[in-house]
């Protein structure tokens, strides 16, 4: 039988060493900007306010009409459409 060279047990196989690379990192990110690499960093994402509470989805369907009388009466309070969800049940008393 012909001999490979897997003479060594697996255990006894290393993998060599890591060489010491003193590059700082903003070197490191101009290079691979320029070769069009994105960072992996996550992105903080920016907001105006923060929530109160909880917030679920509501989707609906209504009308044009409908939703047209929403949307401006929404744009001429402006008010967000939860905040003209809100303001609308506050004055129907609905809890």
């Amino acid at each position: 039988m012909k001999n490979l060279g897997f003479t060594k047990r697996l255990a006894d196989i290393k993998p060599d060493p890591e060489p010491e690379v003193s590059v700082p990192d903003h070197k490191i990110d101009e290079v691979a900007a320029r070769h069009g690499f994105v960072a992996r960093e996550p992105i903080q994402k920016v907001v105006r306010r923060k929530e109160a509470e909880p917030s679920a989805n509501l989707n609906i369907r209504p009308p044009v009409s409908t939703y047209n009388r929403f949307v401006t009466w929404a744009m001429q309070n402006r008010l967000s459409y939860p905040e003209a969800l809100k303001e609308l049940m506050d004055r129907a008393k609905i809890d």
